[in-house]
């Protein structure tokens, strides 16, 4: 049966739906480290899970798959996920996100459970809830002069200004908005919310949940998905916290920090992290945690310290610090003979791109793999801007 929840605030809140987004559903978010497996999956499980408990819709806010191009397991473990959801008569609605878009066959419509809801609306209380895949700059734009004048919550999956500020290209921003008083946003993969004006000057909020999983090593490892509710006429929100894989992450300028992180911090925190799992019930693919240690390339030996501190315990990402400015440094050669970082340093100075590369698969399990995956994400980065130019000019973009 439904229940209510307090927020922090102490307001008591009537339930309506899960919204959640950017699951990018595969095996790994790491292509040459195959051993980090089964995150976005747990995540997905534990969503699917607690729509069910509590008999709550579920509102998919895009990227639900990594890509548009997908093995048969991230589509079986999406559909299991959906028929759950279809045994226990518990509706689901979903967006498209840029990663999966397909204008002619939406990847979930493999389902026969879940409801495409891109200019479309459902009622959830006294709500109306009406969803837009993601589109292409301008298309957007005239997408949500189109939304009802009837819709309170709009549910999309765009780049937009109002999280991203000046950083690279935005799609949207919230004075772009007609008519809604929420948005409920996927795509950015931070939990974060931002009040606003819409283009009529009225209070607008948009709410992001951000990814069920992390996706790369700048995100954190605290992950939430959103319970949205109503309270006597005011949609509110609760973030539920996902169980999910820690990270710890340390940075390493002096020979001194080196070695107290290789005597005691590492155990420490490699020691809290297997009591989180032991706590959490995490199962044993995910119970093993994520070690990021950024050193300075002066540091004599921090790379294999840092390896053979860690030993099996922790999945590791070692990566040199960049310089910014003022003079390079330069370790003594005396103390750096066996540094083969310092040693890449010299042999690629000038060359930054060929220096991280040469880092990266050095670092990795897999260098192979590592060497592969970084031409496969090159092309596929050209593929996506070929394909983001060509939808926008099918679709009748503006420039």
């Amino acid at each position: 049966m439904k229940i209510g929840l307090t927020l922090n605030k102490g307001v008591y809140v009537q339930p309506l739906f899960v919204f959640c987004a950017d699951l990018h559903l595969d095996d790994g978010a790491w292509t040459t480290r195959p051993t980090i497996y089964g995150d976005a999956y747990y995540s997905f499980d534990q969503i699917i899970d607690y729509c069910i408990a509590h008999r709550l819709p579920l509102v998919l806010g895009g990227d639900v798959l990594e890509r548009k191009q997908n093995l048969a397991r991230p589509i079986a473990k999406m559909c299991a996920a959906l028929s759950r959801l279809s045994a226990a008569q518990v509706p689901a609605y979903f967006i498209q996100g840029n990663h999966e878009y397909d204008r002619n066959a939406p990847w979930l419509s493999v389902h026969p459970w879940p409801v495409h809801l891109h200019q479309e609306s459902f009622t959830a209380g006294p709500y109306t809830v009406y969803g837009l895949d993601w589109l292409p700059k301008g298309e957007i734009q005239q997408a949500f002069s189109e939304v009802p004048e009837t819709t309170d919550i709009l549910v999309t999956h765009q780049v937009w200004k109002d999280f991203m500020g000046n950083l690279g290209r935005t799609e949207c921003e919230l004075t772009d908005v007609h008519v809604v008083q929420t948005v409920l946003a996927g795509d950015f993969h931070v939990t974060k919310t931002v009040e606003s004006v819409n283009a009529h000057g009225k209070p607008i909020k948009m709410l992001s949940p951000g990814s069920t999983a992390m996706q790369d090593m700048g995100e954190t490892h605290e992950k939430f998905f959103f319970v949205i509710g109503d309270n006597a006429g005011q949609i509110e929100f609760k973030p539920i916290a996902l169980k999910t894989r820690r990270a710890v992450h340390f940075v390493v300028k002096t020979v001194e920090e080196l070695d107290d992180l290789c005597s005691v911090g590492l155990s420490a925190a490699l020691a809290d992290s297997a009591v989180y799992a032991t706590e959490q019930r995490l199962p044993e693919h995910i119970a093993k945690p994520l070690v990021r240690v950024k050193f300075d390339k002066s540091v004599p030996d921090a790379y294999l310290r840092v390896v053979t501190a860690v030993g099996d315990r922790a999945h590791l990402f070692c990566e040199a610090l960049a310089v910014r400015g003022g003079s390079k440094t330069t370790a003594p050669k005396e103390f750096c003979k066996n540094d083969l970082f310092t040693a890449l340093e010299e042999l690629l100075e000038g060359a930054p791109e060929a220096y991280n590369l040469a880092v990266s698969v050095l670092s990795s399990d897999a260098p192979a793999k590592e060497v592969d995956a970084r031409l496969q994400d090159y092309l596929k980065r050209d593929e996506e801007h070929a394909t983001s130019e060509t939808d926008s000019s099918e679709l009748g973009a503006s420039p």
